[in-house]
């Protein structure tokens, strides 16, 4: 389960990403749409992918599942998973951008590196709007933590919106009564509650 998160993903030391004067200009608009109960420019408002990394930052629990060339990440929320290549490719092979990108992996000793490219635009990087463009290269870091959290070291890299590469932190605890069960997210919207749980 990712531990609690505040909505606006941080450095690692607690400031604004360095927007460029562009995604400054967006995230500012989303960010007052969002004070205005306007969650529209988030995919997951109607369902719709989540991207990376937001589905990370989401109040669902994940399961990873690895063999020798893939490592998967299916989440809880709205059956949406991505599989990791590990078969040694050094560059992620894509046509188009999609919501949850392309991905290799590689093990650095007990560190799993994580490199995703084509990632589409459409989607944001928290749930107060961050901006990305398609060109966005995210880098994950995954370790255990001696009291047993998983910590995942986001690197992102993004010319277009960032004036230079930044590192976010997020860390995840497991939760034994947590299960990555079959969750409709349109049902949700039916019945009147929104489409992303509260933290739980």
């Amino acid at each position: 389960m990712p531990e609690p998160t505040p909505d606006e993903l941080r450095t690692v030391d607690g400031k604004r990403p360095p927007l460029t004067d562009e995604a400054a200009a967006i995230y500012e608009e989303r960010i007052a749409l969002r004070k205005a109960g306007d969650t529209s420019f988030d995919r997951t408002t109607w369902c719709a992918g989540p991207g990376m990394p937001r589905i990370l930052l989401m109040p669902y629990p994940f399961e990873i599942i690895s063999s020798q060339d893939r490592v998967a990440f299916i989440h809880g929320w709205y059956r949406w998973f991505r599989v990791v290549d590990m078969a040694g490719d050094a560059e992620p092979d894509f046509f188009y951008p999609t919501t949850m990108g392309f991905s290799v992996g590689r093990w650095e000793g007990d560190t799993l590196v994580i490199r995703t490219v084509g990632l589409s635009d459409v989607t944001t990087l928290d749930a107060a709007g961050l901006p990305h463009s398609d060109e966005m290269v995210l880098t994950e870091r995954l370790r255990l933590l001696p009291d047993g959290r998983l910590e995942n070291r986001l690197t992102i890299e993004d010319p277009q919106f960032y004036t230079s590469a930044w590192e976010a932190r997020v860390t995840f605890r497991r939760d034994p009564n947590a299960r990555v069960g079959d969750d409709v997210c349109p049902d949700r919207i039916a019945m009147g509650e929104p489409a992303v749980e509260e933290w739980r």
